[in-house]
C-alpha cells in the first residue's frame, strides 16, 4: 500500500528515507544527493510515499508528475528503495500500487531511470542516457 507522507512531516521520516537514497546513489553513482530530494519534496516538486504491507514498512517511492510532453502525462519514479529482499517478496503488490497511483494521477505511463534492465517486468526501453563530462 502506498502511504502518502505529508511534506510538512518529512523531517520525522527523513532518517529512513535518507538511508535508502544513499543506497540508491551507491548503486547508480549518480551525482545528486539526498538533500536535493529533500528540497524537491518540501517544495512540492516530488511526492513521498511509504510502501507498507500488512502494517510493515518495506521501503518508499518518490514520484514526480511529468506533463504531457509526449503522448500523455507520465509519472516519473524519482527514487524507489526497499529493504533488501522485500521488493521481491511483494513484487506483485508493489506493481499493483504503482499502476493504481499512475491511473489515479491521470498519467498514461510510468518512467524511471535504472542502472540495470527491467524488460522482464513489462518495462520498455525508451532511450539510452549518455553523459560526457567536460
Amino acid at each position: 500500500m502506498l502511504v502518502p507522507i505529508d511534506r510538512h512531516r518529512l523531517r520525522a521520516e527523513w532518517e529512513y528515507v535518507e538511508r535508502g537514497l544513499w543506497a540508491i546513489i551507491d548503486k547508480t553513482s549518480d551525482d545528486w544527493i539526498p538533500a536535493d530530494v529533500y528540497a524537491e519534496i518540501r517544495a512540492g516538486v516530488s511526492r513521498l510515499f511509504a510502501l507498507e504491507y500488512e502494517g510493515v514498512r518495506i521501503g518508499f517511492v518518490i514520484f514526480q508528475h511529468w506533463p504531457e510532453y509526449h503522448a500523455g502525462p507520465r509519472v516519473f519514479i524519482r527514487a524507489m528503495w526497499c529493504e533488501p529482499g522485500e521488493a521481491a517478496k511483494r513484487r506483485a503488490d508493489v506493481y499493483d500500487d504503482l499502476d493504481q497511483y499512475t491511473i489515479e494521477a491521470g498519467a498514461v505511463a510510468m518512467r524511471q531511470l535504472s542502472p540495470r534492465r527491467w524488460d522482464a517486468d513489462g518495462w520498455k526501453l525508451k532511450q539510452y542516457v549518455y553523459e560526457r563530462e567536460v
